[in-house]
């Protein structure tokens, strides 16, 4: 077992403080916020940590299911923490106020539709303490309806390569998949932008990237990531497009005010033209004529981007030039194929 629950002082027993804060924003889970927890609640350093959960307004029976869960660990009582929002706010100012509350010595955040191993805790908790890390990672397991595919997700060690591979679209923003030292996110005011709830793991990781000195992994598979299969096949509305155009400014404000767009300039334009393309190909006909004109500068980037897939880059191509229907044709049987295969 890590650390120790308790310690001494001329006789006064003392609560020694959580040593792994996990923040789980709730809203709208009912079906899956049970496997969650009790992934958690079994984790094997679960008793030295504390679990924060935050309910985004649920309108569904997501909090009576957590109570009727908690009910079965009584152990846990002490360890969990209820938070209620007044309103529906998101998932990042719902991480705001459990980061608000948190008291462990690290962070991390937790999907309540997503399920973890035994050790994932004491896994990433063990390796920050051997190696002194600011952020630790791990790998995960894709969950799809009838599938499973593992997923490898080690950082490099170097913040700056961790930075430009974030850009340029190499690493993935995944919070769950970071432990995190809270007095970092503390010392450099890092926390969510309130209304950003697409994307926000990229912004949020790429602030933390820029203040990190030590970077660890652990090379095991201990988060499970339950893919939305609604996803796969559901077009952007205007809301995501907005919440997407606004985590690239919000990007471009945070390089600029830390000096670091010269520096990044070229990765940050690769992914302005990553979420272009992502906004021709996976909105409709309507919005792509609304939206094809944002960042003109990179129009002639788009069909020599490599990062890009092949297809995507043809179609909003197509897009482009005003051929709608032959860009969306192709696009129908790219979504077609991606239904398939992950069917």
């Amino acid at each position: 077992m890590l650390g120790k629950k308790l310690f001494y002082i001329t006789g006064v027993v003392i609560m020694q403080k959580p040593l792994v804060s996990v923040l789980i924003p709730v809203y709208n889970v009912e079906k899956y916020i049970e496997k969650c927890l009790r992934s958690l609640f079994v984790n094997t350093i679960v008793s030295d940590c504390e679990i924060i959960l935050v309910d985004d307004c649920s309108p569904d029976k997501s909090m009576d299911i957590v109570r009727r869960v908690l009910a079965d660990f009584p152990t846990m009582e002490n360890k969990v923490r209820l938070h209620s929002h007044d309103c529906n706010r998101g998932s990042a100012a719902a991480r705001n106020t459990g980061l608000l509350q948190a008291q462990g010595k690290y962070i991390i955040c937790v999907d309540s539709d997503d399920w973890v191993e035994p050790d994932y805790l004491e896994q990433l908790y063990g390796k920050a303490m051997a190696t002194d890390a600011d952020i630790v990672g791990c790998n995960l397991i894709k969950e799809f309806p009838h599938k499973s595919i593992p997923t490898k997700n080690m950082l490099p060690e170097n913040s700056a390569i961790c930075v430009g591979g974030l850009l340029l679209g190499k690493i993935q923003g995944w919070l769950h998949v970071k432990m995190i030292r809270r007095s970092l996110l503390i010392d450099n005011n890092i926390s969510w932008v309130e209304g950003l709830d697409l994307w926000e793991d990229v912004l949020f990781s790429l602030k933390v990237f820029t203040c990190v000195e030590r970077i660890s992994n652990v090379d095991e598979f201990l988060y499970h990531y339950r893919f939305n299969k609604q996803s796969l096949v559901n077009t952007f509305g205007e809301k995501r497009i907005d919440n997407l155009i606004g985590v690239v400014k919000e990007i471009e404000c945070f390089l600029q005010n830390r000096d670091l767009l010269e520096r990044y300039y070229n990765d940050f334009i690769v992914m302005k033209t990553r979420v272009k393309v992502s906004i021709l190909c996976e909105s409709n006909p309507k919005l792509q004529r609304q939206y094809k004109s944002m960042y003109p500068e990179i129009n002639k980037m788009i069909i020599y981007e490599n990062s890009i897939s092949k297809v995507k880059r043809i179609a909003a191509y197509l897009i482009l030039r005003g051929h709608y229907c032959s860009g969306n044709l192709l696009l129908f049987f790219v979504r077609l194929g991606r239904k398939i295969k992950y069917r």
